[in-house]
């Protein structure tokens, strides 16, 4: 028997449970499944990929974007480049760790003095950073914040991850302590509370599930970055009468949440809607860049497989998406949600294999939102 920690709080030994069970919940993203394309407002709606990776310069990524896409390269300092102009708009790489980010930046600001001005201690400080650099890129993620894209321009910037690949890039799972994710950023409807709200629950609802269908890498699920919501915040928030408006949500978010690492980090979008009230709560230090978009941290990078895609995650979160516009799937979810919850036999694994089959009847029964076309 193995012991698991049930998702009520609760431990219990369950016999039945098994790694195999998980991979019978998997469903393929449904390729014909097409998301709605543009916002509330009808404009044309936008989705932004991070990439994080090793094993390739940030001069040899700009190259290979450059190569792909056109534009120029710009470098700030060893640790951040650009590539601007491009067809498809502005990328940005970067040694994701803002330390030693700090320290090239020093490090570029003394290299630009003369040589008779430049103190020992400057000197050195540069060697430093070229030591530290080197070996930070071995445990902190190289990442290529690629522009804001149409959904139709998906496939152009697969076009990258095919290129990185091919120049032996390494992913989540090249080392052991590699903890490379995907993050997805795609453009709310509405910035209207009420659906900000229904896709959050949305989301949390398939959270167990969407973990099981994107086979989050060992490394990633025990680092802090991708931390599940705790069981309060699900109890507040997926109550049928719980309506709040944007302040209330975005307090009764911090109070449960005091930290943008998160599976599904709400901050930009919060942010973007009220930066005052986000800094108020969470302080100037804290990085958050406020856009209209979910930032999606679940998925794993794989550049090293050629199975895997930046449309296959894209889809994976879609299924969020799906709950959220379909009354019927929604209230199902929640429905079945409650009775699970109120059991203390039940485990999160129990939970997502209920979803699975939730989910598996709704493709079978073509139950996606009316934008689709299928």
């Amino acid at each position: 028997m193995r012991l698991v920690t049930c998702y009520n709080g609760q431990a219990v030994f369950d016999a039945a449970y098994c790694h195999e069970q998980h991979q019978d919940a998997k469903i393929t993203p449904h390729e014909n499944h097409t998301p709605q394309d543009k916002t509330d407002n009808g404009t044309e709606r936008l989705v932004g990929f991070e990439i994080e990776y090793a094993g390739l310069t940030l001069e040899t990524a700009a190259e290979i974007i450059h190569d792909l896409y056109g534009g120029t390269i710009t470098r700030e300092t060893d640790a951040i480049y650009q590539v601007l102009d491009t067809t498809l708009g502005e990328f940005t790489l970067e040694l994701d760790a803002i330390p030693l980010q700090k320290l090239a930046e020093a490090a570029a600001e003394t290299e630009t003095t003369s040589g008779e001005d430049q103190s020992l201690t400057d000197d050195l400080q540069v060697q430093l950073y070229k030591a530290v650099g080197d070996a930070g890129a071995k445990i902190a993620p190289y990442e290529i914040v690629a522009p804001p894209i149409p959904l139709r321009k998906i496939p152009d910037l697969e076009k990258l991850c095919v290129q990185l690949r091919d120049q032996d890039a390494q992913d989540t799972t090249s080392r052991l302590h590699f903890a490379f994710g995907l993050h997805i950023n795609p453009e709310v409807l509405s910035t209207d509370t009420a659906s900000i709200l229904r896709h959050l629950q949305s989301f949390l609802l398939l959270y167990p599930w969407l973990k099981q269908q994107h086979n989050v890498d060992f490394a990633r699920r025990v680092t802090r970055f991708i931390t599940p919501f705790p069981k309060p915040y699900y109890e507040r928030i997926l109550q049928s009468h719980y309506q709040p408006g944007f302040t209330q949500l975005v307090t009764d978010y911090y109070t449960d949440n005091p930290t943008r690492n998160r599976a599904l980090d709400m901050l930009p979008l919060f942010a973007h809607i009220d930066a005052a009230l986000i800094r108020r709560l969470y302080g100037a230090e804290e990085k958050i860049n406020p856009r209209p978009t979910f930032h999606y941290r679940l998925p794993n990078c794989e550049l090293a497989n050629p199975d895997w895609s930046l449309d296959m995650e894209w889809r994976r979160w879609l299924h969020v998406e799906q709950v959220a516009n379909s009354d019927a799937l929604f209230t199902e979810l929640m429905t079945r949600w409650h009775s699970h919850n109120e059991s203390w036999l039940t485990s999160e694994e129990d939970w997502a294999r209920e979803v699975a089959q939730i989910m598996v009847t709704a493709q079978d029964n073509g139950d996606w939102p009316d934008n689709a076309d299928d």
